[in-house]
């Protein structure tokens, strides 16, 4: 039995999953207690709050000066004061008690009780106290600088509605009325485990094939996130027996039970038999009509309920957003649950898939009040699209693609996201975490290295700011001018010169292979890491691999099946050098500096430009024209200057196109 693999029979749609979860689970809170003031943040009110008083309880002066009536100060100006008698003093907590009469003052501070007779207050800026009298040099109106009581809140005024989440600002509104406790939602509790057998903690030794689990601690921080600190059970392995117990004792001890991974239709993923073994009616929902996170499992054990979210990363977190918080806000009894999402410009068409949603990872880049949506290649296996991605969009089941320029709904994949600053897309480069670090205030960056390529063309498109960029046009043998205008980009970017690098073959220390050239990488016994594609160095190499094609009467394809590893791509310099420091590869095509910084042996191929193009869009932007001026800055020059293989020319930070 437990040998065969479940097959997902009926998806459900994103928007079908509360209507199916609705017909065997009530989404209602699970009950309501009293907690006073001080516990109350974050909580859901239970009730509607009536004001008990009125804000401010008592007339109250806005200013410090001299109470008065009105009437007695018409007509007093500069040069022609009005005199009064002082009678008194009204402080905070201390207020005048008798009564004011015609030609009378009495002196107040801000916050302190208008007295009796009073109408208005003159600001002492507009006074001067000689003895027990005072000079009014301004007349004022009834009412002015006074508070009425009542005039902020007034008794039996709604002031808050069932269904609220107390934010700070609604303590300050309840502490205001003087209220002592309230009534408030229980909260759900929440239990969290990751199902793997190749999982290991943070911190342990990872073994062939094992991986760190981050379920545990992105879905954590995200139920934190909506002010539910969950119960962590931790790992559990892959098998029947381990599980059961687990998520019993889970389901014992909390309302709401959410795991990770084990949901898929493999051989090994038993959650669904385990969530069907464990109670009545078990899995209602196996399967939803999205990518990623079609593995989703969502079941009923005894009325609690049960999230089985996928275990990549990027789908967990996608899935939690778009359907678990929502679920849980309405078990924590929130009236309101609003999506955290924007509205921006898609920066380049993304194909769907007729019969599925996708979800497509973003960037959004701010230009005065338009946002920008730049899609993301990843797979859903991805973890560093962590570090640059700020939502995701939806293409719709029945939609085959959304265009370029179309305005879309922007899901943040946290409630403190926010568009970066500068968003640098394109070949990956040391330099330009250095000119980031030299601005006098460090801007919010996003920098994705997606190759010089790809760079050009998401900066022409507007999805990024700047791309840095190092193609060599094989025809002029010139790098990165001849593609503006082979891209179309005239118009759409400017071309910035920066500097030149070294770039050769990477080999590993002492050169124990005996590399000499490219053509060496059709020996059987080297393998290689190549850049991906679209990247100056791929493109480079493959230019090589071309000429040495042709000098051996070969096809191109014929040579690059005989390279062992040439469908190994790398997306930096970095990866390259550590994949041969670690002996993964025996050969790679970098730069210089990256081959130093890991101690290993450079051979080289020659030299290469590294420019940056910017989008006019972004040309006028502050933050565009600091980095632009960073590049010609002395201190700039000295520090690239410092890295292994890289020269600066004079005319850098120029404009070269």
């Amino acid at each position: 039995m437990y040998g065969l693999g479940k097959v997902f029979h009926t998806l459900v749609s994103v928007d079908e999953v509360f209507g199916v979860l609705s017909r065997y689970y009530r989404f209602e809170p699970l009950g309501v207690e009293v907690v006073g003031l001080g516990e109350a943040l974050w909580r859901v009110l239970a009730e509607d709050v009536v004001a008990s008083v009125d804000v401010p309880p008592f007339d109250r002066s806005e200013v410090d000066g001299y109470a008065v009536i009105s009437s007695d100060v018409i007509g007093a100006e500069e040069d022609s004061p009005v005199r009064l008698r002082v009678i008194g003093r009204s402080r905070i907590g201390s207020p005048f008690l008798s009564e004011v009469g015609y030609g009378d003052a009495v002196e107040v501070d801000t916050g302190a009780a208008i007295p009796r007779g009073a109408d208005a207050v003159v600001m002492v800026e507009y006074c001067r106290g000689v003895g027990d009298e005072v000079y009014i040099y301004r007349s004022v109106s009834p009412g002015e600088n006074i508070a009425f009581t009542g005039s902020d809140i007034m008794r039996g005024e709604l002031i808050l509605s069932r269904g609220c989440m107390l934010t700070p600002k609604e303590i300050s509104l309840l502490a205001a009325t003087g209220l002592k406790s309230l009534q408030v939602f229980k909260k759900p509790r929440v239990g969290l485990l990751s199902i793997g057998s190749e999982l290991r903690s943070p911190g342990e030794m990872l073994r062939y094939g094992e991986v760190y689990d981050v379920n545990t601690y992105s879905i954590s921080a995200l139920l934190n996130e909506i002010h539910i600190v969950p119960k962590v059970y931790g790992i559990v392995s892959d098998e029947y027996d381990p599980l059961f117990k687990v998520l019993s004792k889970a389901l014992e001890e909390n309302d709401v039970v959410i795991t990770s991974g084990g949901t898929s239709a493999g051989i090994t993923d038993i959650t669904y038999r385990v969530i069907n073994d464990l109670g009545s009616p078990g899995v209602v929902v196996h399967g939803i009509r999205v990518r990623p996170g079609k593995p989703t499992v969502i079941g009923v054990v005894n009325s609690k309920l049960v999230i089985g979210l996928p275990g990549f990363p990027l789908s967990a977190v996608m899935i939690f957003n778009l359907i678990v918080k929502p679920l849980l806000l309405k078990i924590m009894g929130v009236a309101e649950v609003s999506e955290s999402k924007l509205t921006s410009t898609l920066a380049e068409k993304v194909v769907g898939g007729r019969g599925r949603e996708h979800l497509i990872p973003v960037i959004l880049v701010r230009r005065g009040n338009e946002v920008t949506s730049y899609p993301i290649p990843t797979t859903s296996g991805s973890i560093s699209v962590f570090a640059v991605a700020d939502g995701f969009i939806r293409i719709p089941e029945n939609v085959g693609f959304l265009n370029e320029g179309e305005h879309v709904d922007t899901y943040l994949l946290s409630s403190n996201v926010r568009p970066a600053d500068i968003v640098i897309i394109g070949s990956h480069d040391y330099g330009i975490n250095i000119a980031l670090s030299l601005f006098k205030v460090r801007p919010q960056a996003k920098v994705v290295n997606v190759g010089s390529l790809a760079g050009l063309i998401a900066v022409g498109k507007g999805g990024s700011d700047i791309a840095g960029t190092h193609l060599l046009d094989e025809e002029s043998n010139t790098y990165n001018t001849p593609f503006i205008s082979k891209l179309g980009l005239k118009g759409k970017v400017v071309l910035i010169r920066g500097y030149s690098r070294n770039v050769g073959l990477i080999v590993q220390r002492g050169n124990p292979k005996n590399v000499r050239g490219v053509e060496d990488l059709l020996r059987s016994d080297l393998i290689l890491v190549n850049r991906n594609r679209g990247s100056g160095t791929r493109t480079l190499l493959d230019m090589l691999l071309k000429n040495l094609a042709k000098e051996r009467g070969m096809e191109f394809e014929e040579v690059v099946k005989k390279i062992r590893g040439y469908t190994v791509e790398a997306k930096t310099h970095t990866a390259v050098a550590a994949a041969v420091a670690q002996g993964r590869a025996d050969v790679g095509v970098g730069i210089e500096v990256a081959a130093h910084m890991y101690g290993l042996d450079f051979i080289f191929l020659r030299k290469e430009h590294y420019d940056f193009a910017v989008s006019t869009k972004s040309f006028e932007k502050p933050v565009v024209k600091e980095f632009i001026n960073i590049l010609s800055s002395s201190e700039f020059k000295k520090r690239i200057e410092a890295l292994r293989g890289y020269e600066v020319p004079d005319d850098i930070g120029t404009i070269i196109y």
